[in-house]
């Protein structure tokens, strides 16, 4: 049917006149749907700058949170990173050093059997077995049959090797967090079993009691690697020797965290020490964060004149306003401050251009504030009564569940929605007006072929009656 169609319409001479008046009739439907494109850029906008405040917000967050000590970080060192490595330091108001010793690194214990033939059945011969094992605070039971089916009904004794597999599959089940067995096949006739604590230091050695069977000869005759009495690790900080069961140490200086990485009486110095690049970088991450949601907003409510054109969101006021607003705030003394306190960002070394935009106005005021009134510096951007808490706060009332800008997006929603219905109503008015003037112009069409007719009729008579 769509081909008789289409090739009607490529015959008919009227077709294009149809064709021109849905055309020009359409011209509601495209406004709507440029409408429709508007808005939809309008939320595109909304979400771009709702992303650019949130990040502003984190920024202002991060700087607040006392954990990152943000305008006091310190910066660690260690003199040879192969003896130790220090991990982070907190709590620490001025420079220090440490000199640490490292006599022996904490380790695992582990304990190898004799050498036994992996096709021989001395264990079996000695009966099943039952051991007691304790590592930590945890202790199980475990116990190992020597015999099994050989597939016709009949016991026969395990290989040693087949035992000793039984013996590990007991402890992975017992002790998959704390113990590890292996079975290394030494050459091609002996095998060797290992057992070997997951956690290092005395305190996760590995003890045997109650047992009985095999397991009392082969665990009786495993031999430790390392003595009992030096699991732990033990190093002198500054003279004072200490005795750990990890090499991750946390717990010998307060708020210095290091790893112990070579023992042998290796030799290293630990320092900490303010850093002043790294505080630098903060703040450069708040005025980057403020800059970019200023600029942002500034991309998308922006008037050109000359141009004859504009952002999606120029006429909301409230987005055009927030960095405006935003600035003043910023403008704003630290409520409360005390005489000769730094009050203001403006004290600090912070000044606005006049696009918005914020700036590092005066680097050697930031670096000396953060250098000698870090506190100060820091109050400036996490007290109560700061300028930036108050930016925070304004920004927060957009960026809210129920903020401006979900009021917004939700008032662009239902104009969209809106625009969807009036453009199915107009395609459905469309459709009808096209098939109404086709209808009529068929309608001409037919008339013209009929007139056509008589015309030849009367053409036709005339010479057959010699006129």
């Amino acid at each position: 049917m769509t081909q008789v169609t289409n090739l009607f319409r490529q015959n008919n001479p009227y077709e294009k006149f149809v064709q021109q008046l849905v055309q020009i009739e359409s011209r509601q439907k495209l406004l709507l749907e440029a409408q429709q494109k508007e808005q939809r850029e309008r939320k595109t906008a909304l979400g771009e700058v709702s992303s650019n405040i949130s990040k502003f917000i984190s920024q202002i967050k991060e700087l607040e949170n006392p954990a990152n000590r943000s305008f006091q970080p310190v910066k660690t060192t260690s003199s040879n990173e192969s003896v130790v490595r220090v991990n982070s330091a907190s709590q620490f108001q001025r420079a220090s050093t440490f000199n640490i010793t490292v006599h022996r690194l904490a380790t695992a214990d582990t304990s190898l059997s004799q050498l036994m033939t992996a096709s021989g059945n001395e264990l079996a011969a000695q009966g099943n077995g039952s051991i007691t094992i304790t590592i930590g605070d945890k202790t199980e039971t475990i116990s190992v049959e020597t015999m099994k089916d050989d597939g016709n009904g009949n016991m026969i004794a395990k290989t040693n090797e087949e035992v000793l597999e039984s013996f590990s599959a007991a402890i992975g089940e017992a002790f998959s967090n704390e113990l590890q067995a292996n079975i290394f096949r030494v050459d091609n006739e002996n095998i060797q079993f290992s057992l070997r604590s997951v956690e290092t230091g005395f305190d996760n050695r590995i003890q045997f009691g109650g047992a009985i069977g095999f397991l009392a000869d082969l665990t009786g005759n495993m031999t430790s690697l390392v003595p009992t009495e030096e699991l732990d690790a033990s190093f002198t900080i500054d003279g004072v020797t200490f005795s750990r069961a990890s090499n991750d140490i946390d717990d010998a200086i307060s708020g210095l965290s290091f790893t112990l990485i070579q023992g042998g009486n290796s030799v290293a110095q630990m320092g900490v020490e303010r850093d002043i690049e790294a505080a630098r970088d903060n703040v450069n991450g708040f005025i980057e964060a403020y800059n970019n949601m200023n600029q942002g907003i500034r991309n998308r409510t922006f008037i050109d004149g000359n141009n004859n054109s504009r952002g999606p969101l120029q006429g909301m006021r409230s987005i055009r306003n927030l960095t405006i607003n935003l600035r003043q705030t910023a403008l704003l003394p630290l409520e409360g401050a005390e005489e000769g306190q730094l009050a203001r960002l403006s004290d600090i070394g912070i000044g606005f251009r006049k696009d918005g935009g914020m700036f590092i106005e005066n680097q050697e005021l930031l670096d000396e504030a953060l250098i000698q009134r870090p506190d100060e510096v820091a109050a400036l951007f996490s007290g109560e009564n700061s300028p930036v808490a108050a930016m925070k706060e304004q920004a927060e009332a957009f960026t809210n569940q129920n903020g401006i800008i979900s009021s917004l997006e939700a008032g662009v929603d239902q104009t969209i929605s809106r625009l969807d219905t009036r453009i199915a109503q107009q395609v459905r008015y469309l459709e009808r007006y096209e098939e109404q003037q086709r209808a009529i112009f068929n309608e001409l069409l037919l008339i013209a072929e009929r007139g056509q007719q008589q015309f030849e009729s009367v053409i036709n008579f005339r010479m057959q009656s010699g006129f």
